[in-house]
């Protein structure tokens, strides 16, 4: 185990039925000095107290190990319990209790699940005690085994989070590569194959014209990918502030970025007065953005593109999706439109990572977009829910908390 002192205290500090078991024990037993310690070979340190004798020790306080039971219950790795120091064989004139003028005392070790000695979970008192019994060794220990969990777990969470910072790391890497090193690649192969067609289009027969644009256009999809792939990785929980935003601005803003396409596909925006939302404004850009090109994207050859946005504001314990926040209350955004829609049992399966369900006739299609989207509102603390209905249209509900 490494020792990080301060840690130790700290993940002690952190159980949080560590307060109720110093109490149950000082009400069970009537000892007014109850502690959880870490014990070295060289350190005694406090990392949690109940402390009703005005002993003076608070967490993160030392004792000269030598000075204490707990160096011995170390060493032999077993429980030590007295009953009355005086009419004790061992330790009447042990310098222990002779220095800190207690008669009874309890220490039980603090075993890790991979064996190692954290410390002990001990209790004193000046006056004499009934501890030696199987109800109060009993309950030592197990409780001592129940600190030993919570640290394991805590010890487990830790490395965790260790596991995701390095992955973030590695995302961030990704992030140089995916800017650098394989979009330059892509870009020579891209402009090769323009320089060959320009230069030599008489003399190139049509299959290799074919082949060549078809290198062109799988270059620019795969170039498109890794921007995607670069943005997901950027939207990562984010330090931005949340700022009070007219959402019918954000509207406004990408029927402007993708005038051209709607102009093209003869489409239109139905908007309903939205409100001023809590929001990281450039991610809910993004968020808008990738849901209304994947309207465009998936529209219907039989019909003008309409895309409705209408809201709500709703209290959580209102709304019937279990993972809302019932104290809070959502801005229920509801994106609507007439394309072709999928089929209702994909409608998980699509916020998956180059999820896309018709590959063939939607090649410039990353499966990466509804991705970005789920990512982003979960940087909201927020919720986005799809409902499709094959070949009638398709549904985004976006749920936004109105307090962050």
């Amino acid at each position: 185990m490494i020792e990080n002192f301060e840690q130790n205290v700290e993940d002690i500090q952190s159980i949080k039925i560590l307060p109720t078991i110093l109490n149950v024990i000082n009400q069970s037993t009537g000892l007014g000095f109850v502690a959880v310690a870490r014990v070295t070979p060289n350190k005694w340190l406090t990392c949690g107290v109940l402390d009703n004798l005005n002993f003076g020790l608070t967490p993160g306080d030392e004792l000269q190990v030598e000075t204490t039971i707990c160096h011995e219950v170390r060493q032999a790795d077993k429980l030590v319990v007295i009953d009355h120091v005086d009419n004790d064989e061992i330790f009447a004139k042990h310098h222990t209790p002779l220095q800190y003028g207690f008669q009874s005392y309890i220490s039980v070790p603090i075993t890790l699940q991979d064996g190692t000695f954290f410390g002990t979970l001990c209790a004193l008192d000046p006056a004499p005690n009934k501890l030696n019994n199987a109800k109060v060794i009993g309950m030592f220990t197990s409780y001592a085994e129940l600190i030993s969990f919570h640290l394991d777990a805590i010890e487990k969470m830790r490395l965790k989070d260790l596991e995701i910072k390095k992955k973030n790391f590695q995302l961030e890497s990704f992030d140089f590569v995916s800017s650098h090193d394989l979009q330059e690649p892509l870009r020579k192969i891209q402009m090769f194959s323009s320089v060959i067609l320009e230069k030599n289009n008489q003399n190139l027969t049509t299959d290799i014209v074919k082949y060549l644009d078809g290198i062109k256009n799988e270059s620019q999809r795969m170039r498109n990918i890794l921007n995607d792939l670069l943005v997901f990785s950027e939207y990562k929980k984010s330090s931005q502030e949340f700022v009070a935003t007219d959402l019918n601005s954000i509207v406004e803003n990408i029927r402007k970025r993708l005038s051209k396409e709607f102009s093209e596909c003869n489409g239109k925006i139905v908007l309903d007065e939205l409100p001023s939302v809590p929001i990281m404004p450039d991610q809910i850009e993004q968020l808008f953005y990738n849901l209304i090109i994947n309207a465009i994207t998936f529209r219907s050859n039989h019909c003008d593109l309409e895309i409705s946005i209408s809201s709500k504001i709703e209290k959580g314990i209102d709304l019937s999706y279990e993972k809302l926040d019932t104290n809070n209350t959502y801005c229920t955004l509801t994106f609507t439109d007439n394309g072709t829609g999928f089929d209702p049992r994909y409608n998980e399966k699509i916020f998956g990572m180059f999820n896309r369900l018709d590959k063939e006739k939607h090649c410039n299609s990353t499966g990466i977009g509804l991705t970005i989207a789920r990512r982003i509102t979960e940087n909201h603390n927020g919720f986005i829910i799809a409902n499709g209905n094959l070949n009638k249209g398709a549904s985004f509900t976006v749920y936004l908390p109105m307090k962050q």
